[in-house]
C-alpha cells in the first residue's frame, strides 16, 4: 500500500501541530517544521484533513480520472453510499440518481445492495459460533487500525469484505469485468481499500467524495432540485441501508438473521474504538459481536462531508425515515469465496531509546528534571517523555515544544529589553503601561511591577501619544525636554495595529546635548579670543600708523628746510 490518499502541501503547513494533536495513532511526522504522513502508521481516517486550519491536507482525488473515463466512452457504474440521503443537498433522493445520469454514468446503484451480501456472511459467522469475538470489517479504517496497531486481534476480524467491495464485485460479475465501478461516499479510507489494498483492490476503480460530487454538479450547472426523480436500478436493500449510521449493522443482522450467543456492541469514534480494542487485547471481552465505526455517529459523519452544514443528524433522520425496516430476501449471485477476505499484520516495531537516551533528549529540549516536564500536549504528544521518544525515532523535532519556544523568545526579548540603552514602553489605548524595561526603571525611579499598575501620563506628557493613536501615523525622533528628569530625549512612537497598542522607544540624548552645548561654548570662546586678537592687532596697527605719520611729517619739514637752505646758498 504505497499510494497517496492524503496529500500535504508544505507551503501551507504553519507549525500548528493540530493534525498531530488530533491523530490518535500518531501517524504524523514533523520534519523541518512541516507535517508529513507516516504511511506505515496511518489508517487513512481523514480526520487530519478535516481539522487542518491551513487546508494543507487534501484528498488525492480520482475525479479527473473519472471525467477522463467518461469522456472516452467508458462504461461507468455508480455505487452510491446510503449516507447520500441527507448529506447531498436535495429535497428528493431520486433527483440525485437523475443528476448522476446527467453526468454521464450508465447506471446508478446503491452500495447497500452489497451490504445485503455482507449481512448474510455476518449471520453465517454468528451461527457458526467458531470465532471467540467478531469485529465487523465494514470500515476500512478499522481494518487498518487493527492490522497496524492491534495485530494480535486480527483473528477477531470478520473475514468478510466491506459492502463497497462486495458491490463492486457483484457489478463486475453481472456487467462484465470491463465495467468501471465508481464508489461515491463520505470516506477517505475507501480509496485505499479500493485501489491499493491487495486483499480488496480490483472491485472498485475510482472513489469520489460527496464534497467532490457536489462541486462537479455545480461546475456542470446541474441543479439537483430541477432534476427528475429516477429510481436506482437495484432492488430495495431494505434495512441494509442502515449500515452507514451507528448500530446500523447490528440492526440489519438482527433483523435478517436468527439469534446467537454473542453479545452485540456498537462503538464509534477512534477513541472509543481504541478503548474497546485495548480491552479486547487485555482479554476482558469474550463472546461479543462488535460493530466498530471510526467516525462519530457512523459514515454519515465521514471526512468527505461538509461538516459546516450540520447535515449529520439530518442524514440519520432521512435514512431512518426512508428505510424499510424489513429484512430483504437472502441475496443470491455471489459465493462465499467472493465475499471472503484475509488480513495480515502490518505493525511497524519502532526502535525504542534507552532510559539514558531519553533523559539526554529531554535535556536538549530544556527538560532537565521532572519539574520542567509540563506535559501540556501542545506539540501533539501526551507527555514530554513521549515526545522525546518520537524525536529519537525521527518523527518529532526539538523545536516543536511551544513552551520552550515561548520561553526562548521571551528570554531573548528580555535580554534585549534589559540591555537596550533606550527606554522601551508599551501602552494600551487607555495609556495603561503594558511593558516597562530596565532603562525605564532607572529613569523613572520605579519598578516594572509598580509601573504596570500606572498610566503613562503619571510619568510624562502624552500629547504626541494621543496624536499617534488618533492618526495611527508614527512619529520618529521627536526631540523633547523633560525638565523634571533633567533630560533631553528623542521619542519614536509607533502604533501597533494587531494589538491596538503604542510602542515607544525613547533615547536619552542629554549627554549629547550637553556635549554639543559645551562644544558650542568652546567655539564661541575661540571666536571671541580670535576677535580680541584681531582688535588688538588693529589697534597696534593704528598706533604704528599714527607714529609713522608724525615722523614722516617731521622728516618732510626738516628735509624741506635743508633744501631751502641749500638753494639759498647756491643763489648767493
Amino acid at each position: 500500500m504505497s499510494m497517496n490518499v492524503i496529500n500535504f502541501q508544505d507551503a501551507n503547513c504553519a507549525h500548528c501541530y493540530k493534525c498531530l494533536r488530533n491523530c490518535d495513532v500518531k501517524a504524523i511526522r514533523i520534519k523541518n517544521g512541516q507535517a508529513q504522513i507516516v504511511r506505515d502508521l496511518c489508517i487513512y481516517c481523514g480526520h487530519c484533513m478535516e481539522i487542518c486550519p491551513q487546508h494543507a491536507k487534501t484528498f488525492d482525488s480520482d475525479l479527473e480520472y473519472v471525467k477522463h473515463m467518461l469522456k472516452h466512452g467508458e462504461k461507468l457504474v455508480v455505487s452510491l453510499d446510503s449516507s447520500y440521503s441527507g448529506l447531498i443537498q436535495s429535497n428528493r433522493p431520486g433527483k440525485v440518481v437523475d443528476a448522476l445520469y446527467k453526468l454521464g454514468f450508465s447506471d446508478v446503484r446503491e452500495t447497500a445492495e452489497g451490504a445485503a451480501f455482507v449481512t448474510r456472511e455476518y449471520i453465517r459467522l454468528l451461527e457458526e459460533g467458531k470465532m471467540e469475538n467478531i469485529i465487523t470489517t465494514h470500515c476500512p479504517a478499522i481494518v487498518y487500525l487493527v492490522e497496524k496497531h492491534y495485530p494480535m486481534l486480527i483473528p477477531y476480524l470478520a473475514p468478510v469484505v466491506s459492502p463497497m467491495v462486495a458491490h463492486g464485485r457483484l457489478i463486475k460479475k453481472e456487467m462484465g469485468r470491463h465495467t468501471k465501478v465508481v464508489y461515491i461516499g463520505p470516506c477517505v479510507a475507501k480509496k485505499m481499500e479500493a485501489e491499493a489494498d491487495s486483499a480488496t483492490s480490483g472491485a472498485v476503480d475510482a472513489v469520489i467524495e460527496f464534497n467532490e460530487l457536489e462541486q462537479w454538479l455545480e461546475e456542470e450547472g446541474i441543479d439537483l432540485n430541477r432534476c427528475a426523480e429516477r429510481a436506482f436500478s437495484n432492488s430495495d436493500p431494505k434495512i441494509n441501508r442502515l449500515y452507514t449510521i451507528s448500530s446500523g449493522i447490528l440492526r440489519a443482522v438482527s433483523t435478517c438473521g436468527g439469534s446467537s450467543s454473542y453479545t452485540n456492541m456498537s462503538v464509534s469514534t477512534i477513541k472509543g474504538c481504541r478503548e474497546l480494542l485495548h480491552s479486547m487485547k487485555r482479554g476482558y471481552l469474550h463472546g461479543v459481536f462488535v460493530e466498530l465505526k471510526l467516525c462519530s455517529g457512523g459514515c454519515v459523519n465521514g471526512p468527505g462531508v461538509n461538516k459546516r452544514r450540520g447535515f449529520r443528524f439530518k442524514a440519520v433522520m432521512n435514512i431512518e425515515n426512508s428505510t424499510s425496516m424489513e429484512a430483504c430476501p437472502p441475496p443470491e449471485g455471489m459465493s462465499q469465496e467472493m465475499l471472503t477476505r484475509s488480513f495480515s499484520p502490518k505493525q511497524v516495531v519502532e526502535k525504542m531509546p534507552t532510559e539514558a537516551e531519553i533523559k539526554e533528549i529531554l535535556k536538549t529540549i530544556g527538560k532537565s528534571n521532572s519539574d520542567t516536564e509540563f506535559n501540556c500536549g501542545a506539540c501533539g504528544y501526551m507527555s514530554c517523555r513521549e515526545k522525546a521518544i518520537a524525536i529519537y525515532q525521527g518523527k518529532a523535532e526539538a523545536a516543536m515544544c511551544l513552551i520552550r519556544s515561548y520561553e526562548n523568545a521571551r528570554s531573548q526579548a528580555s535580554v534585549v529589553l534589559e540591555n537596550i540603552p533606550s527606554i522601551v514602553l508599551i501602552v494600551d489605548r487607555e495609556f495603561r503601561i503594558i511593558e516597562f524595561n530596565k532603562k525605564a526603571e532607572e529613569v523613572f525611579q520605579t519598578t516594572r511591577r509598580e509601573a504596570i499598575r500606572n498610566y503613562l501620563f503619571d510619568y510624562i506628557d502624552t500629547k504626541e501619544y494621543e496624536e499617534v493613536y488618533a492618526t495611527h501615523e508614527a512619529k520618529f525622533h521627536l526631540k523633547k525636554k523633560w525638565p523634571y528628569y533633567n533630560m533631553v530625549v528623542l521619542e519614536t512612537i509607533v502604533y501597533m495595529e494587531n494589538s491596538d497598542r503604542l510602542l515607544a522607544v525613547i533615547e536619552d540624548i542629554t549627554a549629547d546635548e550637553k556635549r554639543e552645548a559645551k562644544q558650542m561654548e568652546q567655539k564661541l570662546n575661540s571666536i571671541k579670543m580670535a576677535q580680541d586678537v584681531i582688535d588688538k592687532q588693529m589697534t597696534t596697527a593704528q598706533k604704528i600708523a599714527e607714529l609713522l605719520g608724525e615722523t614722516t611729517a617731521e622728516t618732510k619739514a626738516t628735509l624741506t628746510q635743508l633744501r631751502d637752505y641749500v638753494l639759498e646758498d647756491d643763489n648767493a
